[in-house]
């Protein structure tokens, strides 16, 4: 749509992209391939902010009425916690290691791990802080979580390590995306049955929470998730909630 004026984008054109939207071709792969609807959505919800944007500052009458593409199913695969023990014996490179230690125990996005600095791990109060100093607050909010004692002997491994500012670097450079290949072959190290990526971990975190019975509000501060998005998602993973009402229902 980029040869397109902003006054031109409308339905049709919309529908068009979408029907033809294809993800990036892999080796395997015989014929185009449909991008996930999931990601579909998030280049949604650009284009309509894109939309408001301008139309705030002037160059619309009114910003288009595109109806968005509909919400993918949540996903329901996780990582058990055995699982998860075995995907971090498995990591071989202390930055995989380190990596992987973060996301299994606060169950952080894999940016602000990346991000994260040394000056943010706070010993004396056994703290990481995931939120970059100087950045804006967003919607994708970044929390403040206090370290397990089997993170805290990650973390002092980890120092041990240390070269330059970054908690998780490659030769004391900073690591801005990447991983994927190390996180792959962690997996295969595993023995995993299924190929989970990187969010998969925040993930079976956020259902851990909810099968151990963390309250939701508790469970969202530590996720720096809405906690909407907690009940609608994970309550399922919680097997108690809804028994009391399987145990009374009689006819």
């Amino acid at each position: 749509m980029g040869h397109l004026r902003v006054d031109q984008i409308e339905q049709r054109i919309w529908d068009r992209y979408a029907a033809s939207r294809t993800r990036k071709p892999r080796k395997d792969d015989s014929v185009p391939v449909l991008i996930s609807p999931g990601t579909l959505r998030r280049e949604f919800n650009v284009l309509r902010a894109t939309m408001r944007r301008v139309w705030k500052d002037g160059y619309l009458v009114r910003p288009p009425e595109i109806e968005p593409p509909r919400d993918s199913a949540p996903r329901d695969r996780y990582l058990t916690k055995a699982e998860a023990k075995r995907l971090l014996d498995a990591c071989e490179t202390p930055h995989v290691r380190a990596f992987m230690a973060i996301a299994v125990y606060t169950g952080a996005r894999k940016g602000s791990i990346l991000a994260l600095t040394w000056d943010r791990v706070h010993w004396e109060t056994g703290m990481i802080d995931f939120q970059e100093p100087n950045k804006p607050i967003t919607g994708k909010r970044r929390s403040i979580v206090p370290m397990t004692r089997a993170l805290r002997a990650e973390m002092e491994k980890a120092r041990k390590f240390a070269d330059g500012e970054y908690v998780v670097h490659w030769h004391g450079a900073h690591i801005p995306t990447g991983l994927r290949w190390s996180f792959a072959k962690a997996c295969e190290r595993a023995g995993l049955t299924w190929k989970p990526t990187p969010h998969h971990l925040k993930h079976s975190v956020a259902s851990w929470f909810a099968m151990d019975h963390v309250p939701i509000d508790q469970a969202a501060d530590w996720l720096a998730t809405d906690p909407a998005t907690l009940r609608r998602v994970y309550r399922k993973f919680d097997p108690s909630y809804l028994r009391g009402i399987a145990d009374d229902f009689e006819l």
